[in-house]
């Protein structure tokens, strides 16, 4: 099915309609996992996808509705993920060597060293929010869903955060020219 199925056909368990929903968000759910850092974004990834289908049946709206939901069954997975490893940690490491590493495999596909460099420096939820906006392209009120926070604090979020990244590139790039 090239076309995307209505929610009735998801519902409905329509085969085509599911190989659709499969193609359209397993790729997008892991990689949403992986830039957060998830131990296992495979494993995230076959939960989300797994509590869409017993659910999608009280699921009542729109197709944008339907993707915000979906985004935040799986932001609702990442943050049970961090929760899980925070009271178990698989292994030690000191707090840098943490943040930077979860940053840096999270982020390594921009091949832009001062931008891998500021995204290290920012918090898990501010990293989430920008994957969230830039992305997987959600509106912000699609993003507020996600979140579970009100659009106005979800926009007010994204600003900060966005002003907190501006000013992190521009220290980075000061800083390389004085390196120079």
């Amino acid at each position: 099915m090239t076309s995307r199925p209505s929610i009735a056909q998801l519902k409905g368990g329509n085969s085509d309609a599911w190989a659709w929903f499969f193609k359209e968000f397993s790729g997008q759910i892991a990689g949403y996992a992986r830039r957060m850092g998830v131990s296992d974004p495979d494993d995230v990834t076959g939960t989300v996808l797994e509590t869409v289908a017993r659910s999608v049946g009280s699921f009542s709206g729109s197709h944008s509705q339907f993707r915000s939901w979906v985004f935040s069954i799986a932001h609702a997975r990442i943050v049970d993920d961090h929760r899980r490893r925070d009271r178990r940690p698989e292994t030690e490491f000191t707090e840098r060597h943490d943040r930077t590493q979860t940053g840096a495999d999270s982020f390594a596909t921009s091949g832009d060293p001062d931008l891998e460099a500021a995204m290290n420096q920012l918090t898990d939820e501010q990293r989430s929010l920008l994957h969230l906006r830039f992305v997987l392209e959600l509106s912000m009120k699609e993003i507020a869903g996600v979140t579970d926070k009100s659009e106005v604090a979800t926009r007010v979020a994204l600003h900060r955060c966005s002003k907190r990244l501006r000013e992190l590139l521009s220290n980075e790039v000061a800083e390389s020219t004085v390196e120079s």
